[in-house]
């Protein structure tokens, strides 16, 4: 397929920017073969309508949207009966950013050529920083320097496990009184202000070590993961 891809839902919806592999090109036989894969995505807020609905079984129409190098429209790989099955944040470092990272299973898979026009999509919203609330929504939240990968699988249940680096030092009574806190993950576009993606959960246990220069490593056992937009606003969970 061509070098820029959108997801789109029901046939008009733009759902975000997908990003292709380090060399630009979407394999599009694994989908063909597998009824699904895994892309990474720049989400725009009808992404959450299909999380949420994917948690009780309500799959949608669904199409991966490949442009030509002049912004028409040349293929669509069609999705039929499509639902997220896991999504995945990612790590994350202070000089690094990333992709919201989903796996999609359909009913079927088909590959259709296209010369529909392009149109205006809007600005892919890349996730850049992260921040996080763990002393309730009266604090301020703080600064994550770095977090590992986190996965969600929909409809899981028991603990996962959160990683993450804040400025501060290694307080373990005060960390120990967060266990049976609500959480959240707020990860935030380039502006350090626009929330991405939004990850609210329940801390379960928590362990801390000293990082240098004044930072503390958690590592959270976290239940009832949920992942949607900001607000929870249509957000889908585990």
């Amino acid at each position: 397929m061509a070098k820029k891809y959108a997801l789109d839902l029901d046939d008009t919806l733009h759902a975000g920017w997908v990003r292709a592999p380090g060399d630009g090109y979407f394999d599009v036989n694994p989908w063909l073969r597998h009824k699904g894969g895994a892309v990474l995505l720049e989400p725009e807020s009808v992404f959450w309508e299909w999380v949420e609905g994917s948690m009780y079984d309500e799959p949608r129409e669904a199409a991966i949207v490949a442009f030509d190098e002049e912004g028409r429209e040349v293929e669509r790989l069609v999705l039929t009966e499509a639902r997220v099955a896991e999504v995945g944040m990612p790590a994350l470092d202070a000089a690094e950013g990333g992709a919201l990272w989903l796996r999609i299973e359909a009913r079927a898979v088909e590959l259709r050529d296209s010369s529909a026009e392009g149109g205006s999509r809007g600005d892919a919203s890349a996730i850049a920083a992260c921040r996080v609330q763990l002393h309730g929504p009266e604090a301020p939240p703080q600064k994550v320097d770095q977090i590992d990968a986190l996965t969600i699988t929909l409809g899981r249940r028991g603990l996962q496990r959160v990683a993450l680096t804040v400025e501060g030092e290694a307080d373990w009574s005060a960390a120990e009184a967060l266990v049976d806190r609500q959480g959240t993950l707020e990860y935030l576009a380039a502006d350090t202000e626009s929330v991405v993606a939004r990850v609210e959960f329940k801390i379960a246990g928590i362990d801390v070590e000293a990082k240098e220069a004044e930072r503390a490593r958690l590592v959270l056992a976290c239940r009832g993961l949920r992942v949607g937009p900001k607000g929870n606003e249509g957000g889908g969970g585990s």
